[in-house]
C-alpha cells in the first residue's frame, strides 16, 4: 500500500491510520446512506411478507456488513503488530 518495507513500524503505523480512517468513512456512509432506508423498510409488515426479494435484500446487507468487519480486522492486526514489534518469541533454550 505505502512505500515502506513490510514488517517495519512505519509500515504498520501507516496501514493502521489508513484502516482507521477507512473505517470512519465507512461508518459515516453506512449511517447516512444505508440506515435511513433500512429503518423505513423494516416494519412489522416487512417481516410478515418475507419472500425472495426480502431475502436477497437481507443477504446484500449481510455482505455489506462484512466489509467494515474486514477493515476492522485489518486495523486490529496492524495494532497487534505494532504492540508486538521487536519482541522475539524465542526461548532461552534456543
Amino acid at each position: 500500500m505505502f512505500k515502506f518495507d513490510k514488517g517495519t513500524v512505519p509500515y504498520h503505523i501507516s496501514n493502521l491510520v489508513f484502516y482507521v480512517f477507512t473505517l470512519a468513512v465507512l461508518g459515516l456512509i453506512y449511517y447516512y446512506a444505508f440506515l435511513p432506508p433500512i429503518l423505513e423498510v423494516t416494519t412489522a409488515d416487512f417481516f410478515a411478507n418475507f419472500g425472495i426479494g426480502e431475502a436477497v435484500g437481507v443477504f446484500f446487507f449481510l455482505v455489506v456488513i462484512l466489509i467494515p468487519l474486514l477493515v476492522l480486522f485489518g486495523a486490529v492486526y496492524h495494532l497487534y503488530k505494532l504492540i508486538t514489534h521487536g519482541k522475539d518469541r524465542k526461548t532461552a533454550a534456543e
